[in-house]
């Protein structure tokens, strides 16, 4: 299989990892400490496509559980995850990240996806209200661990980061 291509298969799963992780945060914070109901994360992911009745509901409710609306949140969270993951890899390949490199740039890599994503993407989905909806606090660590997790992988498996270089013409 071409270098180039494992490299951003592997990149898209191991985002999907990490975006799983960040997922268990945001529901387990969503349900205790921030006291939106579990399953809120993902009803406010599927929400400018599904309106926002999923998620109000389970925000009042607490424990409160719509499959279509959940399902929709986990797949839309899965495919940034994906691409973003994707990215990541390219970025370590290219910038060779290794050892405590690599984990201190996906950290820095989670909080520049943050950025992108409430500043640019959330603002043009009509979602631009979800971190404060949140709280600017949980919704950083969420970022940090999707980062921390990403980072993880060419530290312990440097081997699937490979350098690629560019083809002469």
């Amino acid at each position: 299989m071409n270098t180039a291509i494992r490299l951003l298969m592997l990149g898209a799963l191991v985002g999907m990892v990490a975006g799983a992780m960040m997922a268990m945060y945001a529901m387990i914070a969503s349900a205790t400490f921030l006291g939106q109901g579990f399953f809120t994360p993902l009803y406010g992911i599927a929400s400018p496509l599904l309106g926002p009745g999923a998620m109000m509901q389970s925000m009042k409710q607490g424990f409160y559980f719509a499959a279509g609306p959940a399902m929709l949140g986990l797949i839309i969270h899965m495919l940034w995850s994906a691409l973003f993951g994707m990215l990541f890899a390219l970025l370590a390949s290219f910038l060779r990240l290794r050892g405590i490199m690599a984990l201190m740039g996906g950290l820095v890599y989670g909080l520049v996806a943050l950025v992108i994503m409430s500043f640019v993407v959330l603002p043009i989905v009509g979602a631009g209200t979800m971190p404060g909806t949140i709280g600017w606090p949980s919704f950083v660590i969420e970022h940090v661990i999707f980062g921390m997790v990403l980072g993880l992988w060419p530290l312990a498996r440097p081997a699937d980061v490979p350098h690629l270089t560019a083809r002469p013409a």
